[in-house]
């Protein structure tokens, strides 16, 4: 089950942190109000940055509503792997009602699991060095 809470150790702090997911991204899952990147960590949680722009989505109401979302979905679904994940917002992503939002989300968290799961049944190597370490 996860892990109920969103504290420090389940986010991305540093520029450095985020500069490393944007720089060596393994997945990402694209959509038109949004994109995820991601990278495995070595850590053991899965941290979430959060991008959402005054460009993107204008008002501070949407900023915030959009952000509460995401980090509801990452803090309720469960992933195979720790990763490092960045969430962009894209041009209009506080348009979507509460239910459409957490509906893709939720799509786009699957999405991201089922890349995983294939991932690593194609390279169990990847699986066998994370339970080593």
């Amino acid at each position: 089950m996860p892990r109920a809470t969103f504290g420090k150790d389940r986010r991305l702090l540093k520029a450095s942190e985020f500069k490393e997911v944007f720089d060596n991204n393994a997945f990402r899952v694209a959509h038109p109000k949004h994109l995820l990147l991601v990278k495995p960590n070595d850590t053991e949680v899965s941290r979430l940055g959060l991008v959402v722009g005054k460009k993107n989505v204008p008002t501070a109401v949407g900023r915030n509503r959009v952000k509460r979302a995401v980090r509801e979905i990452f803090r309720t679904t469960p992933l195979p792997l720790s990763l490092d994940i960045i969430f962009l917002a894209r041009k209009d992503a506080d348009k979507l009602s509460p239910a459409e939002m957490t509906a893709l989300l939720q799509q786009s968290w699957a999405r991201l699991s089922a890349r995983l799961e294939k991932e690593t049944k194609k390279d169990p190597k990847k699986q066998a060095g994370k339970d080593n370490a």
